[in-house]
């Protein structure tokens, strides 16, 4: 039995056809560059070209061309706190606030201010013989008279008030009955009246005065709140103002290494390393980035105007035309306080509650001035006066004198006689007024009652709310104090990266595009720790305006005006 043999039986001329390939294959590899020195040769060449891109400059940021045109303002915190605070309008519209209501008390106690009234006056009156006492010799009566007078009313703080009379007249009659013509005569009396239940201790002027007090006090306390709000508004967008100009920068060189990725990409793409998209992902990279770099300068320029707005009540005023440039950076200053002594603290400082107890007093005021309407009235009214009288002398038929010679003579000799004859008058006055009714003001005493409890309520619901914000803004002043040291952490570690990743390259182990993006890395490590600082910065300010002791804590001293100026801050 024969077996089949399976192997494959080669020609002579297939033998002779392989022996010529393995020949040919020999020569190639021996007469080609090596693969591994091309490789090199192409790495050398893109490094160095992609290490010396041609970059297009950027325009200038607004601080940059602000130097170059000569309109930086540079200014640090509290400099820029006190320009606001002198400029404010808010301010100066509160500090009119006070003017008006010191005119409201001076007006109150206008009540107290005295009245002089003088009264000049002449004439004549002529009638028919009409009675056998007042009879003439003429067939009519006639009678010619002036009188000057004068008085003095003032009410007291007693709830009274005096009035003094002094008057003067001369009078001459053709009258047969008259002793004397031309006669004078004068009187001078004073009146003092006080209420003795109704109005002794308290009336409607006392309680208006006491309650524009108050709206002062109140007023004043709105001042110093208003203020403060000032200087948290003022030093937020100060540092919002050193934020934006960081990130402006930070932006900035966000682009200028985009545009760097695009001419790798193009290079790249022209040595034949990259595929053409790399090129368009890489632009449009750039755009976006160019696009957030937009949105950052006008962030810039948005917080610039709302801190003019606060510095200046004058539209023309040059810092219209400045920009303003923080001198000021936000290190890391350490600031504790404790939870319940910052409770402490805003439960005795807080106008919110101030304001409340001036309320409670102004209810207290209201609920005496309407208790007193209740009372009954007495009034006790005493009256003094005295007289005088004097003329020519006049006889009798028979030759006798018919006047006193102490009432002989001129308006001399009748203010003689007021002080010297006795001729004296008084009265004792007692007046009672008993209301039998008073539901009208029973029915403002229980209004005035429901309205101190809803006050006492309104009162412990904004404790509660302030213990809240204060717990609030301790809690966030620690948790940005943790968030500080995080990115001062992170911002450590971007550095050893970028400082690693530079010694690569050096070795030639890494590529030019890395240690960009290591810097990228760094720069925005570093604007993630100024935020960071920046809102611990704002977290103080927070919890100081929380506590309201900003103003102490930033060394001002409001110096309080007339009202027709601007406060000054020192």
């Amino acid at each position: 039995m024969k077996t089949m043999d399976a192997r494959p039986r080669w020609s002579k001329g297939a033998k002779l056809l392989t022996l010529l390939t393995i020949v040919c294959a020999c020569l190639a590899i021996t007469s080609a560059p090596p693969w591994t020195a091309l490789a090199q040769e192409r790495q050398t060449t893109t490094a160095q070209d992609v290490q010396t891109p041609q970059v297009r400059d950027l325009p200038l940021g607004p601080i940059e061309q602000a130097e170059k045109d000569g309109t930086a303002l540079h200014i640090s915190l509290k400099d820029l706190t006190k320009l606001a605070l002198q400029n404010n309008l808010d301010i100066a519209i509160s500090d009119t606030n006070e003017a008006l209501y010191q005119s409201r008390i001076t007006q109150t106690y206008g009540y107290y201010d005295p009245t002089i009234s003088l009264y000049l006056n002449a004439g004549r009156t002529k009638s028919a013989n009409t009675n056998i006492t007042n009879v003439s010799a003429s067939g009519f009566n006639q009678r010619d008279a002036a009188d000057w007078n004068f008085s003095y009313e003032q009410n007291v703080t007693s709830g009274g008030g005096f009035t003094v009379n002094f008057n003067s007249r001369r009078s001459d009659t053709n009258q047969l009955a008259a002793l004397f013509t031309p006669q004078y005569s004068v009187a001078s009396s004073i009146q003092f009246t006080q209420p003795l239940w109704r109005n002794r201790r308290i009336d409607q002027t006392r309680s208006n005065i006491q309650l524009t007090n108050l709206d002062l006090k109140t007023n004043d306390s709105k001042f110093k709140q208003s203020v403060t709000n000032t200087i948290a508004s003022i030093q937020s967008l100060y540092w919002d103002l050193v934020g934006a100009i960081r990130d402006y920068d930070i932006k900035r060189q966000s682009v200028e290494l985009a545009r760097i990725q695009v001419d790798q990409n193009k290079l790249k793409v022209q040595i034949g390393t990259a595929a053409a998209i790399n090129i368009t992902e890489a632009m449009a990279t750039q755009a976006s980035r160019e696009i957030d770099l937009i949105r950052s300068r006008q962030n810039i320029l948005t917080t610039e105007n709302s801190l003019r707005n606060m510095i200046s009540k004058d539209r023309n005023a040059d810092i219209w035309r400045q920009i303003i440039v923080p001198t000021d950076a936000p290190d890391f200053l350490e600031y504790n306080v404790g939870m319940d002594q910052a409770i402490q603290e805003a439960m005795k400082n807080r106008p919110e509650l101030e304001q409340y107890e001036i309320q409670l007093q102004q209810n207290n005021i209201s609920y005496q001035s309407q208790q007193n309407s209740k009372k009954w009235q007495f009034d006790v009214t005493g009256t003094f006066g005295s007289t005088g009288t004097a003329g020519p002398q006049s006889y009798t038929a028979d030759g006798l004198p018919k006047i006193q010679p102490q009432f002989v003579g001129n308006i001399l000799t009748a203010y003689k006689t007021m002080f010297t004859e006795g001729l004296t008058n008084w009265s004792v006055v007692f007046n009672v007024q008993i209301p039998v009714k008073s539901r009208s003001i029973d029915s403002q005493l229980a209004q005035t009652q429901i309205a101190r409890q809803q006050l006492l309520m309104n009162r412990t619901k904004t404790e509660q709310n302030i213990i809240v914000q204060v717990r609030n803004a301790v809690e966030l002043l620690e948790t940005a104090r943790q968030a500080v040291e995080t990115a001062r952490i992170s911002r450590e570690l971007a550095e050893q990266q970028l400082d690693g990743e530079t010694k690569r390259l050096q070795a030639g182990m890494s590529q030019n595009f890395l240690v960009l993006q290591r810097q990228t890395d760094l720069a925005a490590a570093q604007g993630s720790e100024l935020q960071a600082l920046i809102g611990f910065r704002k977290a103080i300010i927070n919890l100081q305006q929380n506590m309201y002791t900003l103003l102490e804590a930033n060394d001002f001293e409001v110096a309080k005006t007339d009202g027709k100026s601007t406060p000054a801050f020192r």
